[in-house]
């Protein structure tokens, strides 16, 4: 009876695992090896979709899922468009989110087509005068005045930037100018040419002539070396300060022949080196694309430096019959001011702008106000304003 109830216990047991196996096989495909949870021929691979792995125990911490490498470059696309594109996200305002200059060096070169006004001189004039005996005090103009007035000229500037930091850079240029002008006036008996910028004290029959002929000379050197900072960007404008030093040379030459039966000669030679500080404010404003802008730059400037004048005349029978120097040091103050539009390539590595430009001379010597201070006598108070206008264009590469 015993043993009967052991057979019996044993055999309930057997039944109970037994009926274990047969839902795990109904579970998988794949017979059960052992303890072990459902495994696939090892010559087969398991079906797609049919074999899950065993959950992980609640016990277990589980680690955050990896952030995806897409959504980080999508990420860093979408900051970098909200630094290109106009309307959307800007850059607060400064530089230090997006960077104003990406670039390390700059070169460019421009082309300007500029003009010196209030400058001209006038030089003879023709006049119903005697040619023989005294000359009279208040001449009757019978022509056209002999002038020599300054038209467009060619003039170049080139230079080089050096970026120190996002917010920063370092620029040296250099601007050239070298202008010149000629006029002729002609008469015939019984009129003359009276001159214009003989010394009146040496005025005679003999200084009436029949032909005049002069020639006019204008020419500037402009060496700036100028720090700049940005002080406000965002994708659709740019702000930036200029601080720096200049240095300037002017001269202006001017020389009349007068023609009869002699020759007489008027020679004036005006020159002025200075240098001194250098301030401006450079503004930019970017289309949507960032591809165009327009822009405008002012600047000022304060030359100390020293004027120098020569003044000569001679005729024929006298080489120098007037002959005088003089020299005085002014306070030069220089304004600049240029506007236009523009054009930058992509990744902004070429920029095309052009123009237009102003720039005004105050305090300083001219040529025909020198003339008159020699023919008075009289030099207190030298000093008059001398302008440059033109078109300019400008080609600049940035690496």
């Amino acid at each position: 009876m015993r043993i009967r109830s052991l057979i019996l216990s044993a055999a309930v047991t057997m039944l109970f695992m037994g009926g274990q196996q047969l839902a795990a096989q109904q579970m998988s495909p794949y017979a059960m090896q052992g303890a072990y949870g459902p495994v696939a021929p090892m010559s087969y691979g398991a079906p797609a979709g049919m074999y899950a792995p065993a959950r992980t125990p609640y016990y277990m911490a589980q680690a955050p899922a990896p952030v995806p490498a897409a959504s980080v470059t999508d990420t860093a696309i979408q900051d970098a468009a909200g630094c290109v594109e106009c309307g959307d996200t800007d850059c607060g305002g400064t530089c230090s989110s997006c960077g104003c200059w990406s670039h390390k060096v700059a070169v460019f070169g421009e082309f300007m087509y500029l003009r010196a006004r209030n400058s001209e001189v006038t030089y003879g004039v023709p006049i119903d005068g005697p040619i023989v005996g005294p000359p009279t005090n208040n001449p009757i103009q019978i022509g056209r005045m002999g002038v020599v007035d300054m038209d467009y000229q060619p003039a170049f500037r080139i230079g080089a930037a050096y970026i120190l930091d996002s917010c920063s850079s370092l620029t040296v240029q250099w601007s050239r100018l070298e202008s010149s002008t000629g006029d002729r006036v002609d008469t015939t008996n019984p009129n003359v040419i009276r001159s214009m910028v003989s010394h009146p004290g040496t005025l005679s029959a003999a200084q009436d002539f029949l032909s005049g002929v002069a020639g006019y000379d204008i020419n500037y050197d402009l060496i700036d070396i100028d720090y700049r900072t940005a002080i406000s960007w965002n994708a659709c404008q740019k702000v930036n300060w200029v601080f720096g030093a200049r240095y300037a040379r002017l001269e202006e030459k001017f020389d009349a022949v007068f023609a009869a039966n002699g020759i007489e000669s008027v020679l004036t030679d005006i020159s002025f080196d200075g240098a001194g500080l250098r301030a401006g404010i450079e503004g930019e404003r970017y289309s949507r694309s960032g591809r165009l802008m327009v822009y405008g730059k002012t600047y000022g400037s304060l030359l100390a430096g020293e004027f120098r004048g020569h003044y000569n005349q001679s005729q024929s029978f006298d080489p120098q019959v007037v002959d005088t120097t003089w020299k005085a040091g002014r306070i030069v103050p220089v304004l600049d001011l240029e506007a236009g539009v523009g054009w930058q390539s992509q990744c902004g590595t070429w920029r095309l702008t052009a123009g237009y430009v102003y720039s005004a001379w105050l305090n300083t010597v001219k040529t025909d106000r020198f003339i008159q201070a020699v023919q008075n006598n009289n030099f207190a108070g030298l000093g008059d304003t001398m302008t440059f206008d033109g078109l300019i264009a400008r080609v600049e590469g940035r690496f």
